[in-house]
């Protein structure tokens, strides 16, 4: 039974990180991933805890979809990082994702109760 759980509590949130890291590169604008792991991390006072190997091939999945385009910082900079911005295509899909995350969820409570416990 704990291993159904746990099955389904990561398909659950697999989905909802990636809308939460298109949301943080939004709102950070040209970011990297351990930032963009601090910033979730503050953003939801440590409630949710997103890895960073969680965080990297999600951002390099949305690179190669065209959600997201990535750069290397120059070296004479320091440390070279890449860094992640959204295309005018991600921050489309970002806006189309929102709303839809909204309607889930909107839909999802109306059967669970709103918040009531099981």
């Amino acid at each position: 039974m704990e291993y159904v759980r746990e099955k389904i509590k990561r398909e659950m949130r697999s989905g909802v990180y990636t809308l939460l890291i298109l949301k943080a590169v939004d709102d950070i604008g040209e970011s990297y991933g351990y930032e963009i792991v601090k910033y979730l991390d503050k953003k939801t006072h440590g409630k949710i805890k997103i890895k960073d190997a969680t965080v990297y091939p999600v951002l390099r999945y949305l690179s190669r979809k065209k959600i997201m385009e990535s750069f290397w910082t120059d070296p004479s900079m320091g440390v070279p990082r890449k860094y992640y911005r959204l295309t005018p295509e991600g921050k489309k899909l970002l806006k189309e994702l929102i709303r839809d995350y909204r309607e889930l969820t909107s839909a999802v409570d109306m059967v669970l109760g709103g918040g009531e416990k099981c």
